[in-house]
């Protein structure tokens, strides 16, 4: 999954994360934006959700890689999106790994 991140896509996400004049919500948007281009190469043979979850680290990671300095940005923006889009299925794969 790594791999197939396209490093042009990583750069463009970098961008907008460098520009200051972005709101949180536009930060979490661009990244929304960024996972939506990403998931379209995906097959349906995984759950969408867990499919982003792992996308979203991925492109965390990544964008931190490309600009250090960005890593503060970016983990709060992909922690934010986790918690609005992704909540119910963490909350529900740690009750699982629980039981």
């Amino acid at each position: 999954m790594d791999r197939s991140i396209h490093p042009g896509l990583v750069n463009n996400l970098a961008t907008e994360f460098t520009n200051r004049r972005l709101s949180e919500e536009d930060r979490r948007q661009c990244l929304a934006a960024a996972l939506e281009r990403v998931m379209q190469t995906y097959p349906t043979d995984m759950e969408d959700e867990k499919t982003m979850l792992i996308l979203a680290m991925f492109l965390a990671k990544k964008v931190a890689d490309h600009t250090p300095y960005l890593l503060r940005e970016v983990f709060r923006t992909t922690v934010n999106f986790i918690n609005q889009n992704l909540f119910t299925y963490v909350r529900n794969l740690v009750r699982n790994d629980m039981d």
